[in-house]
């Protein structure tokens, strides 16, 4: 009968420690100054992220309404931006069961005509400042952070992306 105190007590210190040590430390988020690291991010086709010098726009949703917000406009502008690392647009799918997103979510980004780059732990993403459905939009020096504003417009972030981008390219009918 004295066993079982004994045991409770332990098992009782093995969950508070395992509590204590999962639960990880909050993370400072970053400010205008700070310098950002994507280096170890992929895009949904699985290259590696090679734009760390020469990102000039950062483009972060954490929720389905900004990301179709980003989706939307991204069929307005010039998508080289994009390819070439100037504009830089980021997801955090951390959050996504990960069978859902390797079955499922990935496999429908590769649709897409541009690279989305993926944080899949969300370790890359849990730094930047996000505001509840609004896209965080970064301006960036290379990795230094220059500007960070939140945008819920379409027509402000389209006004931004076509001075930075220019407008879509115009598929010409042939007849």
């Amino acid at each position: 009968m004295r066993r079982l105190p004994v045991l409770s007590a332990f098992l009782s210190f093995l969950i508070a420690v395992t509590t204590a040590c999962s639960s990880a430390p909050p993370v400072t988020p970053l400010t205008i100054g700070n310098q950002v690291d994507f280096s170890a991010l992929e895009d949904q086709n699985g290259n590696a992220f090679t734009h760390q010098e020469v990102m000039q726009t950062l483009l972060f949703v954490d929720t389905m309404r900004a990301k179709n917000l980003v989706r939307d406009e991204l069929t307005t502008i010039d998508l080289s931006c994009l390819d070439g690392g100037r504009v830089v647009y980021l997801a955090d799918i951390s959050g996504m069961p990960s069978l859902i997103s390797k079955l499922i979510a990935v496999p429908r980004m590769r649709d897409y005509d541009y690279p989305i780059w993926l944080d899949y732990s969300g370790l890359a993403t849990d730094p930047l400042p996000t505001r509840e459905d609004q896209v965080t939009y970064i301006q960036l020096d290379g990795t230094a952070i220059r500007t960070i504003e939140f945008i819920t417009d379409a027509k402000d972030l389209h006004t931004r992306l076509v001075a930075q981008c220019g407008p879509a390219k115009q598929q010409v009918a042939t007849y």
